[in-house]
């Protein structure tokens, strides 16, 4: 146990590898690699410079060699020019003198002996000036190295400084960049299905953290409304399924509490029993229905609307009422019991909220370039306030009905077809008729072609 103990100790001693942390690293390491590569080219610059100085200082540093050529012989005067020869000893002739006899081989001897001092001369200056040189350039290497490695060290010295300082900046930074990421978890940690209502309502700039923000506060808020539709939807089914199971178990006790019940009165009994379930069962059938449109798609196929449409027709009840149709072409992809569910409860919504002498149409076809369903019918003033909550669950305008059609509906018809229409990518849309009634439209997407081999 204290083996255990003392590793969960250690382990929880190590720092966690958050994003702050990997930014502050982030930050160091690119710093370092940036003072690196400025170090290093400094350093070479600051070498090539050096050694391009090297005969700057040998210039300087060499000394003349001094000497003394052999002196003019006074009595050897030139003619040329009737001015003064000068020596390298500085000696002048004075001019205006003419020079003896022989003075000319006397010439040429000096000459000669010249000559001959200014390659010893040369040769003497350049040994000395190699000593010099290569005194020199030990003397220049050696600065150079110790100031090049002075600046090296200190260069280093500083860059680890600056280092520790920019990890601390970088750490501070970070920890600002970041300070929304912190407030957006700890406000999104406390939020539940208890409070959906709270946002993370993000104050700040308008850059990506509040975009993400504001996006999260858009999906609290559908998951509010998704909440809330569940909460009413397995509200008002729990009390529309416990209507029918009251109303059972009332017509059970009332025979079993009869002391001497007839045939007809069990029969009777059974018969509304029998209603009451039947009306349970549509209900259940509507409701998972409902549940399966509201899950998606697992597949689609081609469908035609107007052969739908057509069967649907035949099927339900008209209860005495007239029921035109015009069915046109339209062609679309999706559930082929989806649609016949969806066109069903169309059409028994427009038989059953009508008028005794009313009248049914549905039209099919193409419109805007989209195959479209439009089923219409007289019937009661529907406000507009009552079209829009028409495809909630277990809302009916007005009451129940006008008592057409098979029973009384269940409030879910126009919500079944809203979810179909979802799932199918349709756009639904109700318009109440000013004499009564209602006209609904479903636009289909249109079918795509299949591909060819």
């Amino acid at each position: 146990m204290r083996g255990i103990g003392s590793r969960g100790s250690a382990r929880g001693w190590r720092p966690r590898w958050t994003i702050r942390l990997r930014l502050t690293l982030l930050y160091g390491a690119l710093f370092l690699v940036a003072g690196a590569a400025l170090l290093g080219v400094t350093y070479g610059l600051v070498a090539n410079g050096s050694t391009s100085e090297s005969a700057f200082f040998v210039s300087r540093d060499a000394k003349p060699v001094s000497g003394k050529l052999p002196a003019l012989p006074p009595d050897v005067i030139t003619s040329a020019g009737g001015g003064s020869v000068a020596g390298p000893t500085t000696q002048a002739v004075p001019s205006g003198k003419v020079p003896p006899a022989g003075s000319a081989v006397q010439l040429q001897a000096y000459a000669g002996r010249v000559t001959a001092t200014f390659k010893r001369l040369s040769a003497a200056q350049q040994a000395q000036l190699e000593r010099i040189q290569t005194k020199a350039n030990g003397r220049i290497a050696h600065v150079r190295d110790e100031q090049l490695s002075t600046l090296l060290t200190r260069s280093g010295v500083a860059l680890g400084i600056m280092a520790l300082a920019s990890i601390g900046l970088g750490w501070l930074m970070a920890g600002r960049a970041l300070r929304p990421v912190r407030t957006m978890s700890l406000r999104a940690r406390g939020i539940s299905e208890r409070n959906l209502h709270e946002r993370l309502a993000l104050d700040g700039p308008d850059d990506e953290l509040k975009e993400l923000a504001d996006t999260f506060d858009g999906l609290l808020g559908r998951l509010e409304s998704a909440f809330e539709s569940q909460r009413r939807f397995v509200a008002n089914a729990s009390h529309e399924l416990r209507t029918p199971i009251t109303l059972e178990r009332t017509l059970v006790e009332v025979a079993l509490a009869d002391p001497n019940p007839s045939i007809d009165s069990l029969k009777d009994t059974c018969r509304r029993v029998l209603v009451a379930s039947e009306q349970q069962e549509r209900l259940i059938e509507a409701l998972l229905t409902l549940a399966r449109s509201q899950r998606g798609l697992q597949a689609r196929s081609p469908i035609e609307l107007g052969e739908v449409t057509a069967e649907v027709v035949r099927s339900v009840p008209s209860d005495g009422l007239r029921v035109d149709t015009e069915l046109g072409q339209a062609c679309t992809t999706g559930d082929q019991a989806m649609l016949e569910r969806l066109v069903a409860n169309l059409v028994e919504n427009a038989v059953r909220y009508n008028e005794p002498d009313g009248w049914v149409t549905a039209w099919t076809g193409v419109r805007d370039g989209l195959p479209t369903v439009e089923v219409t019918n007289t019937g009661p003033v529907v406000t507009r306030a009552d079209v829009d909550e028409l495809v909630k669950p277990f809302y009916r305008a007005g009451g129940n009905g006008n008592g057409h059609g098979n029973g009384h509906g269940l409030g879910l018809g126009l919500s079944i077809v809203h979810a179909i229409a979802e799932a199918h990518d349709a756009t639904l849309s109700t318009e109440p008729r000013p004499d009564g009634g209602l006209r609904v439209t479903v636009a289909f997407p249109a079918a795509r072609a299949a591909p060819h081999d």
